[in-house]
């Protein structure tokens, strides 16, 4: 019975999250309702999403973090493929930056909703915290983005950084999202030359972004 339980539970939290990305993915945050939600993930239960994550804020938090947890797992594999040495060149640390979300964006239908969950995110006034910006933890050689992105920025004060990779989150965020949409009303794909192009003159404009 308490295992039935469980999955009935697990069921109605994977299909409330499901639901909360596809909405927050098609209109910013202020406009998603709880009742929408509820509805789309096909519950009868208005009050399931309190039950479940307390409140809408707190779902659209885990939403947020789940997906960035999984592309920061692949930025990690690439920082611990790093020969041990103590600097990194600006050119090898936006490919740590920005190839796993492009990675992630690209192979999934969930990857492309999390691109256009971001750009609402970004143009939401409550903003529940900085996206993909991670604590700065202090060591050599680099184990974390952060770290990265220090080792190619010393002369920055912290907030200067903040600043740096709040722009780059926004020039990824919103090409990615633009190329979707564009990919979405069969204008361009996301894997044609075109794309890549586009994808590579992302990439030039952050290492120029980030080359102080």
């Amino acid at each position: 019975m308490s295992m039935t339980k469980n999955n009935r539970s697990l069921a109605t939290r994977r299909a409330l999250t499901k639901a909360a990305l596809h909405l927050f993915a098609e209109k910013p945050y202020a406009e998603v309702s709880l009742l929408e939600i509820t509805e789309r993930a096909g519950q009868k239960n208005r009050n399931a999403l309190q039950y479940h994550f307390g409140s809408k804020r707190a779902l659209f938090e885990q939403i947020l973090l789940s997906h960035a947890d999984e592309i920061d797992t692949l930025r990690q594999q690439l920082i611990d493929a790093l020969p041990q040495q103590n600097t990194v060149s600006v050119e090898v640390a936006i490919d740590i930056y920005l190839e796993p979300f492009l990675q992630y964006t690209r192979r999934s239908q969930n990857g492309r909703l999390y691109a256009k969950f971001l750009a609402h995110f970004l143009r939401t006034p409550e903003r529940v915290e900085k996206v993909l910006n991670p604590d700065i933890p202090m060591s050599t050689p680099p184990s974390s983005l952060a770290q990265v992105l220090i080792s190619i920025s010393p002369a920055l004060t912290p907030e200067e950084r903040d600043q740096l990779l709040f722009v780059s989150n926004a020039m990824m965020i919103y090409s990615v999202d633009n190329l979707v949409r564009a990919e979405e009303q069969n204008i361009l794909a996301l894997d044609s030359p075109m794309g890549r192009h586009i994808l590579r003159t992302l990439h030039t404009s952050l290492v120029a972004l980030w080359t102080l």
